[in-house]
């Protein structure tokens, strides 16, 4: 077996285990219920469909078909965008700390994270004790299993990569995956999770899907290899990153507004009462003044 082959069975197999980790321990953190009451908003869902499966390949065929790239790598690039619905996008979910996971997850239902979600809703169920520590444990190993797909993927595809240095394939990727994420903006609500929910899970596609027919049907050949490959390394790790960032600007709210809740002046009242009862307690405690005694 070459290091080429074993780099990309590892890098396959830690994407499987990113997903089904991923979906497992949403599984035990989450409701049917909750699973359901996303499907209730018709206008979102149907509007995130239309993004997805229409706007956002025909968008990557006309800035494809208009930037500098070479057109023999169009086709390679606009098939990974044509798959929707991304197990990845739920990973990027629970990093930005402000996604609604239940909607990323009924948004994503596909074949590929309804067995593995069906798991962890069963599990929790039965053990609900243990889903709890189990639920930390998975969240960890999907962490760990992206780190191992993207290191793997490089290292895999590296010399892929290069060859597409000069030929804008790289900008061209960045180019629609930014229109995606936007794209998920504009449809999300006003609300701050939904928002982040439909702008990860428009902007990470199924590029599997588009690997699977460039490798089936056109028998991987090159001209679709190289862009395909590039742009599913890239719409992996610009909204992981982008996940993370979201996530830690979460947290740092949520440190300064419990520092500034503690130092706030509610809790003045309190001290003041503290203080006057203290007095009050000095001044019974001193001895009456007796005759001929000069008061202080």
């Amino acid at each position: 077996m070459s290091v080429h082959h074993l780099l990309t069975v590892v890098f396959n197999a830690s994407l499987a285990i990113l997903i089904a980790a991923t979906v497992a321990s949403l599984g035990m953190s989450l409701a049917v219920r909750q699973l359901l009451a996303p499907l209730r908003r018709v206008a979102l869902v149907v509007a995130v469909v239309v993004l997805n499966a229409l706007v956002i390949p025909a968008l990557a065929w006309g800035i494809a078909k208009a930037s500098p790239m070479a057109n023999q790598y169009v086709a390679g690039l606009v098939l990974v965008t044509i798959g929707a619905g991304s197990g990845g996008a739920l990973k990027a979910a629970q990093f930005s700390k402000r996604a609604d996971l239940a909607m990323a997850v009924s948004l994503v239902v596909v074949l590929l994270v309804l067995a593995p979600l069906a798991i962890g809703l069963v599990f929790k169920g039965r053990y609900p004790r243990r889903a709890t520590g189990w639920h930390s444990q998975l969240v960890r190993a999907s962490n760990l299993a992206l780190l191992v797909a993207l290191t793997t993927g490089v290292a895999a595809n590296w010399r892929t990569m290069t060859t597409m240095l000069g030929s804008w394939v790289i900008v061209t990727a960045v180019v629609i995956l930014v229109v995606a994420l936007v794209g998920g903006a504009l449809v999300g609500s006003a609300d701050p999770g939904t928002r982040t929910t439909t702008t990860l899970v428009s902007g990470m596609r199924f590029t599997s899907l588009g690997l699977v027919i460039i490798g089936t049907q056109l028998h991987d050949a090159a001209n679709y290899v190289g862009p395909a490959i590039t742009f599913a390394l890239v719409e992996i790790t610009l909204p992981m990153l982008l996940a993370i960032e979201i996530g830690r600007r979460v947290r740092l709210t949520q440190r300064t507004s419990t520092t500034a809740s503690n130092a706030s002046p509610a809790t003045r009242p309190n001290r003041l009462r503290l203080v006057k009862r203290t007095r009050d307690v000095d001044t019974s405690a001193r001895p009456e003044p007796g005759p001929g005694t000069v008061s202080p």
